[in-house]
């Protein structure tokens, strides 16, 4: 008995369509466990992280971590091998910093922690080191923190946050889990305005959609009415005259009077039979000659 293609087709489909909605926001959370090294329970931001990961329908789970201190992440989809997210937090008490910073230690744990997370994007999370500073004996200099890690940053490309307190802590890792977790689904989105064909598209009602050549002429209005004092009425008149924009730059190339080229376009204020009409005007017909033609990016319209 041969097999039926289109409905093998209609099965992938629909499981792939299935697998994307793993990804959507509102979704995409329940798929994604933080692994969080024991460590972090023990310290004082534990509880508080722990409480708002809990409030906030995180899956969590302890697990001891290669390097203390660090929560990683791990994407599990049905039916799928569990997926290693390629992000890493290391958390710091800011008097831990300043110690390690006096002990000529800080650097050494950063590259060591590069060398173990070569291809991981690591942030390092510091709380509450501008408290613990304040009431330090000053042996760590302001300057020798800000110097430490701007050279993390830039030999070791280890990004980081300060943070004030532990409640601060816990709100920074949410937003970091939050899009972690909605990572996929967003790169998604660009990629596939990247390569379909309506370049302005958008899922905002407010933007112009190009399908099959239709829309053009209402961008080119849209485009027209950003001016100032520019309504739908007067960039109806400029776009009957000159459909698409390089018809009216070939125009301002050719005029004689490029900057009054559009001044004296009827625009009609109304129908019917009690329709007024008025011009474009000279003021505005300047302002899009300018736009059109000046070779200066800082120019005042």
């Amino acid at each position: 008995m041969s097999e039926n293609p289109s409905g093998s087709s209609r099965t992938l489909k629909q499981l792939n369509r299935e697998r994307q909605n793993f990804f959507k926001p509102g979704e995409c959370h329940k798929y994604i466990t933080i692994e969080i090294d024991p460590g972090i329970l023990g310290d004082a931001c534990g509880s508080q992280l722990m409480q708002e990961l809990s409030q906030a329908d995180f899956r969590c789970e302890m697990k001891q971590q290669i390097v203390p201190m660090i929560i990683t992440w791990t994407r599990r989809i049905p039916q799928e091998e569990p997926e290693a997210e390629n992000f890493l937090l290391y958390i710091m008490q800011g008097q831990d910093m300043l110690d390690s910073i006096k002990g000529k230690e800080f650097m050494g744990r950063i590259e060591s922690l590069r060398g173990l997370f070569p291809t991981q994007s690591v942030v390092l999370m510091i709380y509450g080191l501008k408290d613990c500073f304040r009431k330090s004996t000053r042996d760590v200099s302001r300057f020798d923190i800000e110097m430490v890690l701007v050279e993390a940053q830039i030999l070791h490309n280890c990004n980081h946050r300060l943070l004030e307190s532990p409640a601060d802590l816990a709100a920074t890792v949410i937003q970091f889990c939050k899009s972690i977790a909605e990572g996929p689904f967003k790169k998604g989105e660009i990629e596939k305005a990247l390569t379909e064909d309506c370049y302005f598209s958008n899922n905002s009602k407010d933007n112009v959609k190009i399908q099959n050549g239709v829309g053009y002429s209402r961008l080119w209005q849209e485009h027209l009415i950003k001016f100032p004092h520019v309504t739908l009425e007067v960039a109806q008149a400029i776009s009957t005259e000159y459909p698409m924009p390089h018809l009216l730059m070939d125009a301002l190339q050719t005029s004689a009077d490029p900057e009054n080229l559009l001044t004296n376009i009827p625009v009609r204020r109304s129908g019917g039979p009690l329709a007024t009409q008025r011009k474009v005007g000279q003021e505005l017909s300047k302002k899009i000659h300018k736009l059109y033609t000046t070779e200066n990016p800082e120019e005042i319209l």
